[in-house]
């Protein structure tokens, strides 16, 4: 058949074949007395060469490997390798075991271990940066600081998907999970099993640190966290708030409504974020009439992260605050979740965000008004584990609304 090249690839209960054809990539059904899987590719896109190498490699395990080739395991692991190919860190192929968790919504509620995670800005592993005080994994010993490794001998280590780590990481209550961290204070590796339970996140802290100076911390977005969000700052308004301290200092991001709802309080009807798909297609995202017009000072470090880095640009492009700490993250791209017909799923990037100025910070992050590093003791630490005594940066905040 002209412009077609079939390869056949197994010869087994079923025989898979590869097509080189001018079509996109399909799989089809060939209605013959001996079933065959076809697999077609584009000519222009798949040299033959690659598709021949593939051929002796399945036929050289297949002959020579000492035990039995799960061909069928085989094919799902070059379907996860055809995801990783695209070398983009959020992009990946979801086992069906994982993707039920990867589905929900984050919630104030989730059956888990109770503790919050953000990529390292340096290495590998995922780092926690809060402990929950309820949560298993504080009974546990766990502690803010740590790097997660492996999550049941899975390597993680080289994933950064937060969305996926916290999959794998929650389950069914009373169930186990055992994870490998590494401890950098005691230089040192710990497994933890943990038996997961219902875990009560509060995403919001709030206090007066001085006078009319009100400070809130956001750990974490959830659908949650702009209702927390709103309860805290009506509370410190009573208490005579009027200049905020917004801390987004390892905050790795979250639900993307929490942080519209939130921005909504500051930004007077005005563009808060927009994407931009492949095909060009911009989607933007408008505050409502109304804000607090409050004096603001707003923290972050290279742990902010996404969600928290959309709101910090807004805040920033209107000099509705000032931003004072360390470069953020650079996490400014959206992803999309499919449920395959397996029960599997694949999570792909499918636009990025743009702040209202025009800047997508993917890769850049954010460059605060102010550099302010913690004390040296604490450089890349949580801030969880910073005394307030010894928070220069937020010292520094504070000195900004006196106006020194």
């Amino acid at each position: 058949m002209k412009n077609k090249v079939f390869l056949w690839l197994m010869s087994i209960i079923l025989t898979i074949a590869l097509s080189v054809t001018s079509t996109l990539a399909v799989v089809k059904y060939a209605e013959v007395k001996n079933p065959k899987y076809v697999i077609e590719f584009n000519q222009d896109e798949v040299e033959f060469s690659s598709i021949k190498v593939f051929n002796e490699v399945v036929d050289y395990l297949k002959n020579e490997y000492i035990d039995e080739v799960d061909m069928n395991k085989a094919v799902i692991s070059a379907t996860a390798g055809v995801v990783a190919s695209v070398d983009d860190p959020f992009t990946m192929y979801v086992p069906k075991e994982y993707m039920e968790s990867m589905m929900e919504k984050s919630e104030g509620n989730y059956i888990g271990i109770g503790v919050v995670i953000t990529n390292p800005t340096e290495g590998r592993g995922t780092l926690i940066t809060t402990v929950y005080p309820d949560g298993p994994a504080n009974q546990s010993g766990v502690l803010p600081g740590d790097l997660i490794l492996k999550v049941d001998d899975e390597d993680v280590s080289g994933i950064t998907d937060l969305s996926y780590i916290a999959s794998i990481v929650k389950g069914e209550k009373g169930t186990d999970v055992t994870i490998n961290v590494y401890r950098a204070i005691e230089d040192r590796y710990i497994d933890f099993t943990i038996t997961r339970d219902e875990v009560n996140s509060i995403e919001v802290e709030g206090r007066i640190e001085e006078g009319n100076i009100g400070y809130i911390k956001i750990i974490s977005f959830s659908q949650d966290s702009a209702v927390e969000f709103i309860n805290v700052l009506k509370d410190l308004i009573s208490q005579g708030m009027e200049n905020l301290v917004l801390d987004l200092r390892d905050n790795g991001g979250g639900d993307y409504s929490a942080i519209l709802n939130i921005a909504n309080l500051f930004i007077d009807g005005k563009l808060i974020t927009y994407t931009i798909d492949k095909n060009g297609k911009k989607d933007e995202q408008y505050a409502r009439s109304g804000s607090l017009g409050m004096p603001m000072v707003v923290m972050v470090n290279g742990y902010s992260a996404s969600a928290s880095e959309m709101l910090t640009g807004a805040l920033k492009d209107y000099k509705i605050a000032t931003v004072i700490g360390e470069t953020t993250y650079g996490k400014g791209s959206v992803q999309a979740v499919h449920k395959l017909s397996d029960g599997s799923g694949l999570r792909v990037t499918i636009a990025k965000y743009y702040t209202p100025n025009g800047v997508c910070i993917h890769g850049i992050g954010i460059e605060p008004d102010e550099t302010i590093l913690p004390e040296d003791d604490y450089i890349n630490y949580p801030t969880s584990l910073i005394p307030r005594e010894d928070d220069v940066v937020l010292d520094r905040a504070i000195e900004i609304l006196k106006g020194n």
